[in-house]
């Protein structure tokens, strides 16, 4: 029988587990020759009358030759444990994106440069690896792509220049396609720089297969500028609603960087920052506050580059043909950013109990404002019931109108109806019978301003409406201070107590008169809403020369979740909450309890030669742009991130009837316009899981910026509203984020796999290894230790060297 070790099982035996002895039958006889060899040899030595170290050293080299030659009758072998010849699978995953031509420095060769080099037929790694596995080769960006590693030729990377290095789903391509079959590792050759990097907690052991990453050996740091991040802030500030955070770094020695902000669309509009980078620092931020000149999508580019590189990036809208020594990459150096201002018109009903100043202000105010409608329901005389004691001469119309002529008889008004003024209406009918009395009717304006006005003034039925405006159709509600509002039980009681923001008075004193500071709280001026000024210093010294106001409405508690933003100081330094605001349902509401605002705008404080700011009619307008900027349209239209991958975008739209009920057979036709290309409509289909919601996914092929259009119509083809939205779809931003090797996700990847990490110039001595590790199918092998070129020269060595002291101490 023979063993795995080529050896007569019956006449070998196991030491331990590497040695054994292939000829065991001359053990004895061997030891009882060595033994008198070694004997007579001491023997001789003995009786030298040589220095004891001498006899004794020569002596030993005699012994170890007898030794060598005893052992080496024995036949001693090695064996161990190897991977069987091409029985386990290799892949070798190659990465060919885009950041795979980056230059450690300029006199390197980049980083697929050296890959080719390492695939050359030069280098004996891949044979020794082609001998003793299956090797497979492909490479991968955006998908993974069988390629051929021949030893005998040379390798060359795909040269197409894809933005997108998906590693996850590449490894996992991998895993499954040789799931079940004997795999002894994956050989991964990339920066480590994915654009599908999963969540931290991801375990890389779900691949199922040990990975060796292997490196390049260059520095870990690459001189650059680049932006890292940029982010908008949209605001009811008006002198400046957006804000357009850009964060960058320098990675090498630019200390002076140039931050340009600029609108795709209006090339006059650019905006320009110088930077200094203080020593030590290596990154910082800059903030643009702008003020588009029209409402909707906006595309705006952000580009930074060294001061003395201006020349090179003359052009910001075309970076694809810079070239400048003090980057790595151009492509990092811009980046897109959408900009979506919901367009008009928003509406918005002012109800107001008695003619006052507050409306004329607020009126001319808002006439400013292309982007919002005021429309006026005013009360100029309250209910006057009917009484016609013996009297049969009296009018059956309100006296205010006695005299009117029959050709304006629909102005006569009955004695139980109050008299209403309407202001501002699109159309006759509008309001005709005063405060809207059904949803489809008030659900028409996005925001209710209440000013001096009693809850009796109002129905049941239409204060339940009220309340089903803010909280189901998710409008914005104002209430402003005078002499009915905020007043009594009957406030407290009402559905207006319950929609305002603060507890109606515990006692029954309705205004209180004196002389007033208006003051904002920390957390009003944290609200650009609230502010007129772009910084607190000069926030602080506007409000201080506000003029006094007089009258403040007594009001409870502030309710909880409520949030106080201004407060009126009294001179004796009690304080009465001025602006107070919370959430109510899907809407807000805001109570002011002030009943004389409009001093502000008739007592003015003196301003400075040049200076047309209007701070009332500012005030007024970003209050209205606050009411009404969160409140959602019949048709809505918005970008989500799909779930699956990043190559797509899912585009969502959502329809309601006049109810602000859900619609579900809305006809919906959807257009989607690359920048610079051709539009494409596409089929949208409603959402599984809510009503009134229609989905479709668009795969952007190209990198830049998008435009979303919806067309809405009900399902008798009825125009029902229109929507538009975009995105930018910047790949290259994720593949140059980190221009440095990441040696920590590569290492990561490695441990928690059973991997390790292989520098570049390792690839020999790990093709010899990698054979001896623990693979799926393996083979026993032997190796003679006698039969070999050392056993045999240290033998002689041993010898001669005994021979050459007995010659040199005349013991011969």
């Amino acid at each position: 029988m023979i063993s795995a070790l080529g050896l007569p099982m019956g006449n070998s035996i196991l030491i331990g587990m590497n040695v054994i002895w292939g000829a065991p039958e001359w053990l004895i006889p061997a030891a009882i020759v060595a033994s008198l060899l070694i004997g007579l040899t001491l023997w001789n030595y003995a009786r030298s009358p040589s220095a004891g170290w001498v006899r004794w050293l020569a002596a030993g080299l005699k012994i170890t030759a007898i030794v060598l030659a005893t052992v080496c009758l024995l036949q001693p072998m090695q064996s161990s444990e190897r991977a069987r010849p091409k029985a386990n699978l290799l892949p070798i995953l190659v990465d060919r994106s885009q950041s795979m031509n980056l230059k450690a420095s300029s006199m390197s060769e980049s980083r697929r440069d050296r890959v080719e080099d390492l695939f050359s037929n030069q280098n004996a790694w891949l044979r020794r690896m082609e001998q003793d596995f299956d090797v497979r080769g492909y490479t991968f960006a955006d998908r993974t792509e069988k390629t051929s590693f021949a030893a005998t030729s040379n390798f060359q990377l795909d040269p197409a220049n894809e933005n997108v290095s998906n590693l996850k789903s590449s490894l996992n391509s991998i895993s499954e396609r040789f799931s079940g079959r004997p795999i002894a590792g994956l050989m991964l050759f990339t920066d480590g720089n994915p654009t599908d990097l999963p969540s931290a907690d991801f375990d890389w052991k779900s691949m199922g297969i040990p990975i060796y990453p292997v490196l390049p050996g260059e520095s870990d740091v690459i001189a650059d500028i680049g932006i890292r991040d940029i982010s908008v802030r949209q605001t009811d500030f008006e002198s400046a609603p957006v804000s357009v955070r850009v964060q960058f770094e320098s990675t090498g020695d630019e200390r002076d960087l140039v931050v340009v902000l600029q609108d795709q669309e209006e090339p006059d509009f650019k905006q320009e920052r110088k930077v200094t980078l203080k020593s030590g620092e290596s990154s910082g931020e800059v903030t643009f506050q702008c003020r588009p000149t029209k409402p909707g999508l906006r595309l705006f580019t952000a580009t930074v580059f060294a001061a003395r590189d201006r020349e090179a990036f003359s052009d910001v809208t075309n970076l694809s043909a810079v070239e400048s020594r003090f980057e790595a990459t151009a492509v990092n150096n811009q980046r897109v950013v959408a900009v979506d201002r919901a367009a008009g018109p928003y509406r918005i009903l002012y109800v107001a109990g008695r003619p006052n100043w507050e409306f004329k202000f607020l009126r001319r105010a808002l006439s400013a404002d292309a982007e919002i409608q005021l429309v006026g329901l005013m009360r100029i005389a309250n209910k006057e019931p009917k009484f016609s004691f013996r009297d049969q001469g009296v009018s059956e119309t309100n006296s205010l109108f006695r005299g009117v002529d029959d050709r304006e008889a629909e102005l006569a008004q009955q004695y139980d109806e109050p008299v209403m003024i309407r202001m501002g209406v699109k159309e006759s009918e509008e309001l005709s019978d005063g405060f809207p009395e059904s949803d489809e009717e008030l659900f028409a304006y996005h925001a209710i301003i209440l000013d001096d006005i009693e809850p009796e003034f109002f129905s049941e039925d239409q204060l339940l409406l009220l309340r089903q405006f803010v909280s189901v159709r998710g409008g914005g509600l104002l209430m402003l201070g005078g002499q009915e509002s905020f007043s009594g039980k009957s406030f407290s009681e009402s559905t207006l107590g319950e929609l305002s923001a603060v507890y109606g008075p515990r006692s029954s004193q309705e205004s209180l008169t004196d002389e007033y500071q208006f003051s904002m709280t920390r957390e009003g001026m944290l609200e650009p809403w609230l502010r007129l000024r772009d910084n607190e210093a000069d926030e602080n010294t506007r409000l201080n020369e506000l003029p006094h106001l007089t009258t403040v409405n007594s009001v409870g508690d502030v309710k909880p979740g409520a949030f106080v933003l201004a407060e009126m100081v009294r001179g004796d330094g009690k304080t009465l909450p001025a602006i107070v605001a919370h959430r109510f349902g899907k809407g807000r509401t805001a109570a002011m309890p002030l009943g004389d605002l409009w001093r502000w705008s008739m007592h003015r404080p003196a301003k400075a030669e040049g200076d047309a700011r209007d701070d009332p009619a500012q005030m007024w307008r970003q209050i209205a742009h606050w009411l009404v900027g969160e409140v959602p349209r019949r048709v809505e239209a918005r970008v989500e991130k799909n779930a699956e991958t990043d190559a797509a975008i899912d585009l969502v739209i959502t329809v309601r009837d006049e109810a602000f009920l859900p619609l579900d057979n809305a006809n919906i036709e959807l257009t989607v316009t690359p920048i610079g290309g051709e539009p494409l409509v596409l089929q949208v289909t409603p959402d599984d899981q809510s009503a009134g919601v229609y989905r479709t996914t668009y795969w952007a092929d190209q990198p830049g910026a998008y435009r979303v259009s919806a067309s809405v119509a009900g399902p008798d083809d009825a125009p029902i509203g229109n929507a538009e939205t975009g995105w930018t779809s910047e790949p290259e931003v994720r593949e140059f984020q980190n221009l440095a090797l990441n040696r920590d996700l590569l290492q990561s990847i490695a441990d928690q796999t059973g991997g390790k990490v292989i520098d570049d110039d390792e690839l020999d001595s790990f093709a010899t290894e990698l054979p001896t590790q623990k693979v799926p199918v393996t083979e026993m092998w032997t190796h003679p230790l006698w039969h070999s070129a050392w056993w045999m020269t240290a033998m002689i060595a041993c010898l001669c060297s005994e021979w050459g002291i007995r010659r040199w101490k005349g013991l011969a």
